[in-house]
């Protein structure tokens, strides 16, 4: 039960998209244990405990919460709640991936970004600083785009997929793949239906919680990411151009 414990904490959207039988199998214990959990935390079954953990993937930590804690600054107390999740992060993230995503963005002829809906601001911020240090780097608009439509393994494909996955992000993924693309995804959890899809993972620790969590998680690793990739095509100095605004 403990161990079951744990895993909730640690991988919450596990529970969020997979059936009691799948988590146990995943946590290899048996269904039931999965069901006495539930109950022994206070849940009529798994099925009210999935509820709950969807509910807090959506709506995140609220302020009531941080003023129930004693805390009179709650504004402080969401950027210490960041700051944990970002220290998550730093300690678990995969080094030897982040280097090969940075090498494979170096080398790649053209790159273009996918995001939707939440992911979109995050495919939107890439895209945009990506494509001052590099050429052909083109952002993935839903509205007016057909698909993926360059073939080969020189063309690389970013996709920012998370909870609660959106289908037309998995479709792109696959017409990559399909393609022959280099694929890269950046996602909140190793379960995500976007995971088989791709050559590169990488899966941010400090993501897998609410949708307002997930921001200052994501745009650290992107400017992480952004900053490696500059110092591999020698262009550091072209994530700020100066020439582009009043003050220089």
């Amino acid at each position: 039960m403990k161990k079951v414990g744990e895993a909730l904490m640690t991988s919450p959207i596990l529970f969020a998209t997979k059936p009691a039988r799948q988590v146990a199998e995943v946590l290899g214990v048996g269904e039931t244990m999965i069901v006495r959990f539930s109950k022994a935390i206070g849940f009529g079954g798994f099925g009210e405990l999935q509820k709950d953990v969807r509910k807090a993937l959506m709506t995140g930590p609220s302020l009531s919460e941080e003023r129930a804690t004693g805390n009179d600054n709650s504004f402080a107390g969401v950027i210490r709640s960041d700051i944990q999740n970002l220290q998550r992060t730093a300690e678990g993230l995969d080094t030897e991936v982040a280097d090969a995503i940075v090498g494979m963005l170096a080398e790649a002829q053209t790159v273009q970004v996918v995001g939707y809906y939440q992911s979109f601001p995050f495919a939107h911020w890439f895209s945009f600083l990506l494509n001052t240090i590099k050429e052909d780097v083109r952002l993935f608009r839903p509205e007016t785009d057909i698909g993926i439509t360059k073939k080969g393994p020189d063309h690389c494909v970013v996709i920012f997929s998370y909870y609660r996955y959106a289908l037309g992000t998995i479709r792109l993924a696959e017409e990559a793949r399909a393609n022959g693309n280099r694929v890269i995804v950046i996602t909140d959890s190793s379960v995500s239906p976007v995971v088989p899809l791709a050559d590169r993972v990488l899966v941010l620790a400090g993501a897998e919680k609410s949708a307002i969590e997930k921001g200052p998680v994501t745009f650290s690793v992107m400017n992480a990411l952004l900053l490696h990739v500059a110092e591999r095509v020698g262009k550091l100095d072209f994530i700020n151009p100066a020439n582009q605004y009043f003050i220089q």
